[in-house]
């Protein structure tokens, strides 16, 4: 027996697969878009003054402005000098490989001349 009043009748739980809206209230039908304007299905997302569109499955940055034209330009110039000096380094390191090759060949033949001239001391020694 309940202490202040009626009984709470416990909730109803939702079935799988319904829902709170009714289908009629979900429909094209309602909006102003044309179905066949190739801009009316593009995902639109706004995020700090840049705009982005989901194209082909891929998020792209909608460049429609002179000041986005130019900071793309800033960005494009950055990444070539970028680019530039990671070939400049990449060369620097193929020169360096080849001359540490050179440098080890050097030190292969040396070692090879020491360890003859090591034994024929040795052999003249035996003679003795």
């Amino acid at each position: 027996m309940p202490l202040f009043g009626k009984k709470k009748s416990p909730r109803r739980k939702l079935e799988a697969g319904s829902s709170n809206l009714s289908k009629s209230n979900v429909s094209l039908a309602d909006t102003s878009v044309d179905p066949n304007d190739p801009n009316a299905a593009l995902v639109k997302l706004k995020l700090g003054g840049n705009e982005l569109v989901f194209r082909d499955g891929e998020w792209c940055s909608d460049a429609t402005g002179a000041v986005k034209g130019s900071a793309d330009a800033n960005l494009q110039k950055i990444n070539n000098q970028l680019k530039e000096e990671n070939n400049y380094l990449k060369y620097k390191i193929d020169v360096l490989l080849d001359m540490l090759a050179a440098t080890t060949a050097d030190c292969n033949v040396i070692e090879k001349e020491l360890e003859t001239l090591q034994n024929q001391k040795r052999g003249r020694a035996m003679q003795r």
